[in-house]
C-alpha cells in the first residue's frame, strides 16, 4: 500500500512551498477554509522557513490598478459576512479574481439569506433559493462556455451544480478544475462528497485525476466515506511518517478512522494527543464527544463540554458536545436544545442533525425524529448513523417493510458492521421470514458480532423451526463465545441463563445427565432460572438413581446367564442382546453432541435448516457407528445424524460440522 502513496515520491520541501503559494493565494481570495487547511499543514512541517523573496509575491497584480480599489473594498465587506454589498461593487469587474470573489459573494449571500429564512429548522428547502442558484448557474454557464472560467470560477459552478443536485456535471466540473489547478484542496474535499462507488473512485484514480500529493488525502477521505478505513489509515500513517506527524488535520482523520473502526480507545488516545498539540482547537472534538458518550466517561465529557464552552460557546461543536454531555446524563430535552442551537448557528451541520434524532426517538417523538434523519441524509446519502436511525423508527412504529429498507441503505454503507445484519433479522424475524432472519444471523457472526447476540437469536429462530439440536448447537457456542468475552451487558446475561436452561433440558432428555448437570449448575448463578435450575438437578438425581438400578440389575441377569449358559440357545442370544442395549443406553455422549436421536427433529436433514454460512453444501446425513468396546461395533438409528467428534474443543465441533468458518473473538 506504501508504495502507491503519491507523497512517497515527492519531496517534503517542494510540498511546503507549495503550500505556502496557497496560503498567500487563498487569504487574497477569501476562501478561508482552504486557507486555514493550508496553513495547518504547513505550520506541521518542523523546520520550514519561507525565503524572503517568495513573501514578495504581490497578488494585486493579477487584479490590475484599475480594479485593485473596488477589489479591495469588496473583500473587506466580504469579510465581514456582507457579501450583497461584496458583490455589488464588483460586477462590473473583468480581471479573474474579481469575478471570482463577485460570484463566489452571491452563492454565499444566496445560502445566508436561505439560512436566515428558515424560521422552522424542520422546514423544507424554499423555492426562492432553488431560482436563485439557478440564475446563478446560468450566469456561470455562459462564462463556463465561452471559456472564460479559471479554476476558481470552475469551483463555483461546481457547487452551485452540486446544489442543484446536478451531481454528474458537478463532477465533471471539478475534475476540470483540479485538473487547472492540482492543489486546490476545497476542489478535491468537494469531489470526495460526490463519489458514490468503489468503481468510480478507481476509475477517477486511474484515469480523470492529476497525479498529485493531495491526491492522497482524496483517496483516504473517499475510503474513509466507503467505510474502507483501513485503507485510509494507511495513508495517513504515511502522511506521519514524511513530516506531518503533528499535523492537526491528519491525526483527526486518524482518529475518525479509529472511531469508524470501533477501536475506541485507540481513538480517545488520538484525540487527547490532538488537544495537547492545541488546546483551544474545536474541530471534530464533537467526534471525540461521541467516542466518550459511547465509552460512558461521565468525567471526560463533562470536562470536554466545560472546557468548549469557555472556549466558544457559540460555535456548533461546542453546542454538540453540550448535548452530547446531557444526553448521557439522560436529560433529553436539554440535549435537544443544544441541538438545536448548533443548527442555528450551522443549519448544513450533519452530526447535530443526526443525534437530535437519537434524541427524539428517547423522548418518542418519531415525527420530529424522521424529520432529523431526513434532513442529516439530504446532507450526507453515505451517513449511515442516519439510515439506521430511520430504521430503527419505522421498526417502532412497527412499519416492517419501510424498517427493512433503510436497515438495508444502512447496510449497504458498512457491510461489514454486524448491527445492521443482526436489525435486519430482527425485522425479518418479526416478518416470520425464518430463512432470511436465519441467514442473518448467521452472517451477523461471521463478520464479528459486535454485540454478541446474534448467536442467541439464531437460536430462537431455529426454535421457531422446530429443530432442537440446532438451537442446542447455537446455544452451546453462545455460552462459549460469553466465558471468553465476558460481557457485563444485562440483555445477554439474561440471554445466557436462558441458553444454560435450554440446554440443562435438552441434555436431559438425551439422557446425557454429567451435561444436563453442567448447564444447571450454571443456571443456579442467575436469578432468573434458578428455581428451573433446582428442578431439573432433581430429576438429573432420579435419573442417574434408576440407571443405577438398571446397572445392578443387568449385573445380577449376567450372573444368572452364566450359570445357565449352553441350557437355552435361546435365551442366551436375547441375554446377549439386551447387553448391548443396556450398553447403548449407557453410553455418556460428549459434550460436541455426538449421536443425538433426531426422531424429534424431522427438519434436521434439510439443507435449507442446517448451519451454513460458507456454501450451500449438505450437512452430513452419514450414520456413523461408534464403538462401545474393543471387540463390538454400536448399531446406530437409520433415522439419527452422527455429529463427529472435534478431538480439539467443543467451540471448533460446532463449526466443522456446519461448514462455519469461526471468526475471532475481541
Amino acid at each position: 500500500m506504501n508504495n502507491k502513496v503519491i507523497l512517497n515520491k515527492t519531496n517534503t520541501l517542494d510540498i511546503a512551498k507549495e503550500l505556502q503559494s496557497c496560503v498567500l493565494m487563498y487569504d487574497y481570495l477569501g476562501l478561508a477554509r482552504s486557507h486555514k487547511w493550508c496553513s495547518e499543514m504547513l505550520n506541521s512541517i518542523e523546520d520550514f522557513v519561507p525565503s524572503e523573496d517568495s513573501l514578495e509575491i504581490d497578488f494585486n497584480q493579477i487584479v490590475g490598478s484599475k480594479e485593485f480599489v473596488k477589489f479591495k473594498l469588496a473583500k473587506s465587506y466580504f469579510n465581514l459576512k456582507e457579501f450583497q454589498r461584496a458583490a455589488f461593487y464588483l460586477a462590473e469587474c473583468e480581471s479573474q479574481p474579481a469575478f471570482f470573489l463577485y460570484i463566489y459573494s452571491k452563492y454565499m449571500a444566496i445560502l445566508k439569506k436561505n439560512a436566515d429564512n428558515k424560521s422552522d429548522l424542520l422546514n423544507n428547502v424554499d423555492a426562492s433559493f432553488l431560482d436563485s442558484l439557478e440564475n446563478l448557474r446560468a450566469e456561470l454557464s455562459t462564462k463556463y462556455y465561452k471559456k472564460q472560467l479559471d479554476a476558481f470560477g470552475l469551483y463555483v459552478y461546481a457547487i452551485v451544480l452540486n446544489k442543484l443536485k446536478l451531481t454528474d456535471e458537478s463532477t465533471n466540473i471539478l475534475i476540470e478544475c483540479i485538473k487547472k489547478r492540482p492543489s486546490m484542496w476545497c476542489a478535491w474535499l468537494e469531489l470526495a462528497g460526490l463519489v458514490k462507488s468503489i468503481e468510480t473512485l478507481t476509475s477517477l484514480n486511474h484515469n480523470a485525476l492529476p497525479q498529485h500529493w493531495i491526491k492522497d488525502l482524496f483517496l483516504a477521505q473517499c475510503y474513509m466515506e466507503m467505510s474502507l478505513s483501513e485503507e485510509a489509515l494507511n495513508i495517513y500513517t504515511v502522511y506521519c511518517q514524511k513530516g506531518f506527524a503533528k499535523s492537526i488535520y491528519i491525526k483527526s482523520q486518524m482518529a475518525k478512522c479509529y472511531d469508524n473502526l470501533r477501536e475506541g480507545r485507540e481513538c480517545k488516545q488520538t484525540f487527547e494527543y490532538i488537544r495537547k498539540l492545541d488546546p483551544y482547537n474545536l474541530d471534530f472534538m464533537d467526534i471525540y464527544s461521541n467516542v466518550l458518550f459511547v465509552l460512558e466517561e461521565h468525567v471526560q465529557l463533562a470536562i470536554l463540554a466545560q472546557e468548549a464552552c469557555e472556549i466558544d460557546k457559540y460555535k456548533p461543536e461546542s453546542c454538540c458536545i453540550i448535548g452530547n454531555y446531557y444526553s448521557l446524563q439522560n436529560e433529553h430535552y436539554k440535549a435537544v436544545n443544544y441541538f438545536k442551537r448548533a443548527l442555528k448557528l450551522n443549519p448544513n451541520y450533519l452530526q447535530a442533525w443526526t443525534l437530535m434524532g437519537h434524541e427524539y426517538m428517547e423522548l418518542k417523538n418519531s415525527t420530529s425524529a424522521i424529520q432529523s434523519y431526513t434532513n442529516a441524509i439530504d446532507l450526507n446519502p453515505k451517513d449511515y448513523r442516519a439510515w439506521y436511525g430511520l430504521g430503527q423508527t419505522y421498526e417502532i412504529l412497527k412499519l416492517y417493510s419501510y424498517s427493512l429498507y433503510y436497515y438495508k441503505q444502512a447496510y449497504l454503507l458498512r457491510p461489514n458492521d454486524s448491527r445492521f445484519i443482526v436489525a435486519m433479522g430482527d425485522v425479518y424475524a418479526k416478518l416470520e421470514k425464518w430463512d432470511e432472519a436465519k441467514r442473518c444471523f448467521i452472517k451477523a457472526y461471521t463478520v464479528g458480532d459486535y454485540e454478541g447476540s446474534s448467536l442467541c437469536k439464531l437460536a430462537k429462530v431455529y426454535e421457531k423451526l422446530n429443530e432442537p439440536i440446532n438451537v442446542a448447537i447455537a446455544y452451546d457456542q453462545f455460552s462459549e463465545d460469553q466465558k471468553i468475552l465476558k460481557s457485563n451487558s444485562t440483555l445477554l446475561t439474561q440471554e445466557l441463563s436462558q441458553a444454560y436452561k435450554y440446554l440443562a433440558n435438552f441434555y436431559l432428555k438425551k439422557m446425557k445427565l454429567d451435561n444436563a448437570y453442567d448447564a444447571a449448575t450454571k443456571c443456579l448463578e442467575f436469578a432468573e432460572t434458578r428455581q428451573e435450575a433446582q428442578s431439573i438437578l432433581s430429576q438429573i438425581a432420579q435419573s442417574r438413581n434408576a440407571l443405577r438400578e438398571q446397572e445392578q440389575s443387568a449385573a445380577g441377569s449376567s450372573t444368572n446367564v452364566d450359570m445357565e449358559i449352553g441350557s437355552n440357545p435361546v435365551q442366551n442370544d436375547d441375554l446377549a442382546s439386551n447387553n448391548q442395549m443396556n450398553q447403548i443406553n449407557r453410553h455418556v455422549l460428549s459434550p460436541s453432541l455426538i449421536a443425538l436421536d433426531n426422531s424429534d427433529n424431522p427438519n434436521i436433514n434439510d439443507t435449507n435448516t442446517s448451519l451454513n454460512l460458507t456454501s450451500n453444501q449438505h450437512m452430513s446425513t452419514e450414520p456413523v457407528n461408534q464403538a462401545t468396546s474393543s471387540s463390538s461395533e454400536v448399531p446406530t438409528n437409520s433415522n439419527s445424524t452422527q455429529i463427529q467428534q472435534d478431538s480439539d474443543s467443543e467451540s471448533e465441533h460446532f463449526f466443522s460440522n456446519f461448514n462455519i468458518k469461526k471468526r475471532p473473538l475481541n
